[in-house]
């Protein structure tokens, strides 16, 4: 097999189903090596190759043994559980051949393919499993000349479409499961009043890096909190409250980069996480979100209440050599802006520089 082709399969793509994927498999190998078996002592069923029935019952038997005892589904490369599928078609062919052809009950057998392939692979790599298991059941036609002589060629002009339409409804169902599940998923990460992560997302965001982020990657957070929040739910209830706190994280996401991660981590705190930004960089993103602010303030137009924000900020591996402090020094640089008059950025400095201008203010909107 084409090296393209291995690196391209992604297998039991969903994680959580391939401890349940490995139990299956083994189930169906032993189940269909103890019906073959029982084949021998059944009447009206012609067992012509005996041996060659016992060798493929042998397979099942000691792969069945494997997948339930040996093989570690949840870290198996993909190529482990397609050999395990693919195999099954020329075994079920094999056990055709040897009981009976046309007539023989085995090649039902094909269903455990369909119903496996079409379950726990991708669309792409399920459709070769359907299209073999067409032609492992239409093989008696080949070889078997009493296929033609009944009633095997209708069956074989039904049985096509009909693995056809088992297979696709088993996965669309699958696709709509999947897309259900991924729709669950972005619910639990996001704010609902909002609409940007919560703090559950951040926290996973922070602790395990950006999807797609490097480890050497400089890391930026920003941690923003509204000045003097309470006063518009005084004001406006708890309704104006929540124009406010949409209002800014609209603003957040205004002035955030494509692939920053905009949070609000409870209350009317929030907070920027940027992958791959320098020190300079930060800075000018801690701008733009005071300006963004300020834009929104405008917008919402309430009386007797001015939208700002105090925003601290820390980088990683400079000036914060321990990324496991970062959000610490961020946090104490936040504390540093609202203590010198708020609508005003501090950066994080290790160990802090009085020659250095750290923090900068944005004027606040009167309008």
């Amino acid at each position: 097999m084409d090296s393209w082709v291995v690196n391209a399969m992604q297998g039991l793509h969903i994680e959580e189903e391939r401890a349940l994927a490995g139990r299956l498999t083994a189930a169906l190998y032993l189940t269909g090596s103890a019906t073959a078996l029982l084949l021998f002592a059944l009447p009206g069923v012609e067992v012509n190759d005996g041996p060659a029935l016992l060798a493929v019952a042998g397979v099942g038997v000691v792969w069945g043994v494997a997948a339930l005892t040996v093989v570690p589904w949840k870290t198996a490369p993909p190529i482990v559980t397609h050999l395990s599928s693919a195999m099954g078609l020329p075994i079920t062919a094999i056990a055709m051949a040897a009981s009976g052809g046309a007539q023989s009950p085995t090649r039902f057998y094909l269903l455990f393919i369909i119903f496996y392939a079409s379950y726990f692979y991708l669309p792409r790599e399920a459709v070769p499993y359907l299209v073999g298991c067409v032609i492992v059941h239409c093989l008696p036609l080949v070889y078997d000349a009493d296929a033609t002589d009944g009633g095997f060629v209708g069956e074989a002009l039904v049985i096509a479409p009909t693995y056809a339409v088992l297979g696709a409804l088993i996965i669309a169902s699958k696709s709509l499961q999947v897309q259900m599940r991924e729709r669950a998923d972005a619910l639990a990460l996001a704010d609902p009043l909002t609409g940007v992560a919560n703090r559950r997302a951040f926290e996973a965001a922070i602790d395990m890096g950006q999807p797609g982020a490097r480890a050497t990657d400089q890391v930026g957070l920003l941690l923003v909190d509204l000045d003097d929040f309470k006063t518009a739910n005084t004001l406006f209830g708890h309704t104006g409250g929540d124009r406010v706190l949409c209002a800014a994280a609209e603003a957040l996401r205004e002035a955030a980069r494509g692939n920053d991660i905009v949070a609000r981590l409870g209350g009317d705190e929030f907070a920027i996480l940027a992958t791959g930004i320098t020190p300079k960089a930060t800075e000018q993103l801690a701008e733009r979100v005071l300006h963004a602010v300020a834009v929104a303030d405008r917008d919402l137009a309430l009386t007797g209440f001015s939208l700002t924000a105090s925003v601290g900020w820390a980088t990683y591996p400079d000036p914060v050599a321990d990324r496991d402090q970062l959000y610490r020094q961020a946090d104490v640089a936040l504390g540093q802006a609202k203590a010198e008059g708020k609508a005003a950025w501090r950066a994080a400095t290790t160990p802090p520089d009085d020659d250095q201008d750290t923090s900068r203010s944005f004027p606040v909107s009167t309008s």
